[in-house]
């Protein structure tokens, strides 16, 4: 009888484990159209970048530079428009988001945000899933 609830317990975690790592490479980001998984954002290299809030505290977060997505993604426009999962959006015009070198697309605890150091606190949008071109 134990045997079996020792057996049943591990193939519950394990199924959770291959459920996760399958999870891990959806979709979490469309830019112009083209998806990316986690992973395909991490391919493209990793920075830190410190952002202080509006109340002095500073955080470290991890990701990858918004230049670097946007020219993967091989995206032409005239604005850079971020999408939250809720449906907010924030817009700013493509040559600032081009010539940002401290503007990276964050991971943030499974979700992704926008860290974006010296820019509008609209423009920190959280939980973002879309960015498209206009």
């Amino acid at each position: 009888m134990k045997k079996t609830f020792v057996f049943a317990g591990l193939l519950i975690m394990l199924t959770l484990l291959g459920a996760c790592a399958t999870a891990q490479e959806t979709a979490v980001l469309t830019v112009g159209g083209q998806e990316y998984s986690q992973s395909n954002l991490e391919a493209l290299g990793t920075l830190s970048v410190d952002y202080t809030d509006k109340d002095g505290e500073t955080t470290t977060y991890e990701g990858v530079l918004l230049s670097d997505v946007l020219n993967d993604a091989d995206v032409t426009g005239e604005t850079v428009v971020f999408t939250a999962s809720d449906g907010y959006e924030a817009e700013m015009p493509m040559a600032d988001a081009m010539a940002c070198n401290n503007c990276i697309v964050a991971f943030d605890d499974g979700s992704l945000r926008m860290v974006m150091p010296e820019q509008s606190g609209k423009l920190q949008v959280k939980d973002v899933v879309e960015i498209s071109i206009n």
